[in-house]
């Protein structure tokens, strides 16, 4: 007995192949194996296989999209948080107590060409409780605006002054 894929084999037994193949056994002589037909062979359908990509391609199709997803998202906080660096950047320029009024333009830079600001500075003044001294309230307003496709986005930096 010889083993042969795994099976044991006698002497001189037909063993099915898959292709022209060559039957070797311990006591005959070398000759060609016959293929003999078989019933079953293993594989896949043109109907699974077909089954099986669809599936694939519905899963990259819907992965691809929260991939895109992903990225809008990180984009738009990209440009968020470099629109606060630049309000408080703005904001820490005007001063303390800042005259009244409002300004506006652009920043600097070839990465800043998409950003645009805005001040509003007003005065109030209060009166103070038991006949003190008024109180002068100074309203700062700082806003970031930027294109972001085809919407106008802001972003807007307030603070009080108080003298």
């Amino acid at each position: 007995m010889i083993t042969w894929n795994r099976r044991r084999v006698k002497c001189c037994a037909p063993v099915r192949v898959r292709a022209h193949a060559r039957m070797l056994t311990a006591n005959c002589p070398a000759k060609l194996a016959e293929p003999i037909a078989v019933r079953s062979t293993p594989g896949f359908t043109l109907l699974e296989v077909l089954v099986a990509v669809a599936i694939v391609a519905i899963a990259l199709v819907t992965f691809m999209g929260l991939h895109l997803h992903s990225l809008d998202n990180t984009i738009r906080a990209q440009d968020l948080t470099t629109a606060v660096l630049l309000a408080q950047g703005k904001m820490a320029t005007m001063g303390e107590f800042p005259d009244t009024g409002e300004a506006d333009g652009k920043f600097e830079g070839p990465e800043l060409e998409r950003f645009q600001w805005a001040t509003a500075v007003t005065e109030r003044t209060l009166d103070a409780l038991g006949g003190g001294k008024p109180v002068t309230v100074r309203h700062l307003e700082v806003t970031v605006r930027w294109a972001d496709g085809q919407q106008i986005r802001h972003y807007t930096l307030e603070a009080y002054g108080v003298r």
